[in-house]
């Protein structure tokens, strides 16, 4: 199936701010309370250890909620975990930043995943976002972390196949419900109004969720992206899909500088 890269809702700035607010909580919820990420937080506490990092730049970090599961998750208080986007929403993130009691805090200000400042050091961690952007800004990416010797992670919860697309088509609708009705707590007029009665929320989430799967990427396209940068055989690099909830599966990349390797082995 080849690549197809259209727009999802979610990256116009002109959808109104609850439709916005639905889906995204939609999306994190799903993510949240299947564990869809779990396997892939493991692989990426994996890279921290190869890398001695006790820090995550969480590039792309949209409202940070993924980012507060993932230190939920990994419980440790050594490690420090900095959220950033392009257009930041600072008051989803300071509640994030509360909610996190010490373990997340926030780069105020705009950064370019294509340009991150070198005074952002650690490990690169890029979430449910690389599909959003087309193959030159993604070898961009890669190329960007090369440049500055530090560590990336690429985690991806969709995959370019009809049974992965399936699988959501079947699903979507009824976790739409469910978390409209009350699978989210405390229950919102709004929720249920935008996600149940009269559901554009869902149909954003629904048509985001299918375009998203279009837009993904293989493990080969990323390995064919990393060979077109300069420097990458300094890296040691790692594709590969790892197995998520029930059937799914994640889509994980992880590039660490040699030199980095070395210095833990030794």
């Amino acid at each position: 199936m080849k690549r197809a890269h259209l727009f999802e809702f979610n990256d116009m700035p002109w959808l109104p701010l609850p439709v916005r607010t639905t889906l995204l909580e939609q999306l994190h919820h799903m993510a949240v309370q299947l564990h869809l990420y779990d396997v892939g937080f493991d692989a990426v506490a994996k890279v921290l250890d190869a890398t001695s990092s006790r820090t995550i730049q969480a590039l792309c970090a949209g409202d940070g909620g993924l980012m507060l599961a993932l230190s939920r998750y990994l419980k440790r208080d050594d490690l420090g975990i900095v959220l950033s986007d392009k257009f930041p929403a600072l008051d989803s993130l300071r509640e994030r930043e509360r909610e996190a009691e010490g373990r997340l805090s926030i780069e105020p200000g705009s950064v370019d995943v294509l340009d991150v400042p070198e005074r952002m050091k650690g490990l690169r961690l890029i979430v449910n976002a690389v599909h959003h952007f087309e193959p030159p800004m993604v070898r961009a990416i890669l190329a960007d972390a090369v440049a500055k010797r530090q560590p990336i992670v690429f985690l991806e919860p969709v995959q370019r196949d009809l049974l992965s697309i399936l699988r959501f088509s079947v699903a979507a609708p009824l976790l739409s419900l469910y978390f409209s009705v009350g699978g989210i707590r405390p229950v919102s007029l709004r929720r249920t109004v935008l996600g149940a009665i009269a559901p554009v929320g869902s149909l954003c989430f629904f048509f985001d969720g299918i375009v998203s799967h279009l837009r993904a990427y293989q493990p080969e396209e990323w390995e064919a992206l990393i060979r077109e940068v300069d420097g990458h055989e300094g890296y040691t690099w790692e594709t590969r899909l790892l197995p998520g909830f029930m059937g799914s599966r994640l889509t994980f990349l992880s590039g660490i500088p040699r030199e980095a390797s070395a210095e833990k082995q030794s």
